[in-house]
């Protein structure tokens, strides 16, 4: 899971760099990569509203593992 503030309002490039790092993922085996960019927030107020995105991608795999044991 990547995540980045808006690419406008990110450092410059911090999206693109995301982007080509999931491309590269995926093609090195890993399709359930993801990149999520959150419009209207900049580089430093982006991980107030991360942290609930990473939260739910955790309980997800959390119970997947679950369901497999």
């Amino acid at each position: 899971m990547l995540i980045t503030g808006d690419r406008e309002l990110e450092l410059l490039g911090r999206y693109e760099e995301n982007a080509y790092l999931m491309r590269m993922m995926k093609v090195a085996g890993h399709p359930q990569t993801t990149l999520y960019e959150l419009d209207g927030f900049g580089h430093s107020a982006m991980a107030s509203p991360a942290f609930s995105l990473l939260l739910q991608h955790i309980r997800s795999i959390e119970r997947a593992a679950a369901a497999v044991e």
